[in-house]
């Protein structure tokens, strides 16, 4: 309503080509339990009210591109305005020190040190850093900092709140966004993780007088590449006992494709690994359906 009694119906943003719209069209945005935790921690700081105004232009696709500069997040989100406005947001980064006792302590345990690099982010990870007085994700909006360059005083506008929830399906695909904006990306996390879990190992592992280690005898690798090439694509002897349960919908659609991070191919605007994603869903549910015609068939028989 403006000062003289008229009203003025709010300006739709300009329509955008091939922009970075969220998969998600209904609900929560964000697939994995780290994604929902990011949302929810930005809930918590007391933005969840604002956040829900920048959903919209998630969905619509008025993100134009998003990405990662020295631990900042760089974005252009379309408007109302020809002229797209320019978004940085970036965490309060650890010190090396910090991070040393991150470290420390992740590699102490080894489950989290295997699924950390298998790409999967553990749940229980924020004890961890609890236990260093951190949070891998921000706990204040102190530990925020973010930019617009529209002349909404609100923080975060409308243009923020898109590029959070695009964001949040960033880390979908590569958690380790969340560590880089932080300061380490998966790189840097992987190989202080590597060097310290081995050295963890070759302490475990440090022969006892009273006890001498059993040597299991070595494994064959098998034939090296060109010995096989007649037979590289043929079905190995352990296939059979390699479980796959297509009756379970599994919790992360295409897991082992997001935890290879993302692709350095794209089509169009859009990333390979996302593409791919819709194919492995399809792929399940036409060999369920084989596996379903194929056992009706024999029970006929």
């Amino acid at each position: 309503m403006s000062y003289w009694g008229h009203y003025y119906p709010p300006a739709n943003p300009i329509k955008v080509k091939d922009g970075i719209a969220a998969r998600s069209k209904k609900g929560d945005i964000g697939e994995t339990w780290w994604s929902k935790r990011f949302i929810g921690a930005l809930e918590m700081i007391g933005i969840g009210s604002r956040l829900q105004r920048g959903k919209t232009y998630a969905r619509k696709g008025q993100v134009i591109n998003i990405s990662f500069h020295d631990a900042v997040v760089h974005a252009q989100v379309q408007g109302t305005n020809p002229r797209p406005y320019s978004i940085t947001i970036s965490f309060i980064q650890f010190n090396d020190k910090q991070w040393d006792e991150i470290f420390d302590a992740l590699s102490s345990q080894a489950l989290f040190t295997a699924m950390l690099l298998g790409g999967e982010i553990p749940k229980e990870i924020e004890t961890v850093f609890a236990g260093v007085k951190l949070s891998l994700l921000p706990s204040t909006h102190r530990e925020i900092k973010t930019n617009c360059s529209c002349p909404d005083s609100a923080n975060p506008c409308k243009h923020i709140a898109a590029v959070y929830y695009i964001l949040a399906e960033q880390f979908d695909r590569d958690p380790f966004l969340i560590f880089a904006l932080r300061g380490r990306d998966r790189n840097a996390v992987l190989e202080e993780l590597r060097k310290r879990r081995s050295s963890v190992d070759e302490v475990v592992e440090k022969p006892d007088p009273a006890h001498p280690a059993v040597h299991e005898p070595k494994r064959s690798i098998g034939p090296r590449l060109p010995e096989c090439l007649d037979s590289f694509w043929d079905a190995g002897e352990t296939l059979d006992s390699f479980p796959i349960y297509l009756h379970i919908k599994p919790e992360l659609e295409a897991a082992a494709l997001k935890r290879l991070g993302p692709s350095r191919f794209k089509i169009g605007n859009k990333d390979l690994s996302d593409l791919l994603v819709p194919v492995y869903a399809k792929a399940r549910e036409y060999v369920a359906k084989e596996i379903k015609r194929v056992g009706s068939e024999v029970h006929n028989d």
